[in-house]
């Protein structure tokens, strides 16, 4: 499957969240080596920005996003704060993300709550597949199954490009 996340898809991602000059949100990154590291959305609070969340990546050696975390800004202690963190794992046909929220008491991330599943089926066919945690033990159980389609004529286009 060629539906990868790579350090160009989050680069992108971000120069063109940036181009919006209508947008009551500013985003700030912190690019290495044209990597994104680290984005923060910022939002215009009249006077001031004001930090609303930041987002931390890293990559496994091949340039594939591997993990994604969200930190929340706390006004109190002005700093951003974990809250949740995506695992992302590539496979031949496609990938799975899994989402762990942070536990504040134990100050980490406990076991994954859901995954998500991406396979391409066929041309222009993709499913997605949410399982949940059930128990304790990270069991997980499917709670729903999708099939996206793109239309037959955007599949003839692009394989004319």
């Amino acid at each position: 499957m060629s539906t990868i996340i790579t350090a160009a898809t989050i680069m992108a991602l971000y120069l063109n969240t940036t181009g919006d000059a209508n947008s009551k949100y500013y985003y700030n990154a912190d690019i290495e080596n044209g990597t994104v590291k680290t984005m923060q959305v910022l939002a215009n609070g009249g006077d001031c920005l004001e930090g609303k969340v930041e987002y931390r990546f890293t990559y496994d050696a091949s340039g594939k996003l591997a993990t994604k975390e969200v930190c929340r800004y706390n006004m109190l202690t002005g700093k951003y704060e974990p809250k949740q963190r995506y695992d992302y794992q590539y496979t031949s046909d496609g990938f799975n993300v899994e989402r762990h929220l942070w536990n504040a008491d134990r100050a980490c991330f406990d076991r994954a709550d859901s995954r998500t599943e991406y396979r391409r089926e066929s041309r222009g066919t993709v499913s997605v597949t949410n399982y949940e945690a059930r128990n304790f033990n990270g069991d997980m159980t499917k709670v729903n199954n999708v099939l996206l389609m793109q239309p037959m004529e955007q599949v003839m286009m692009s394989a004319s490009l």
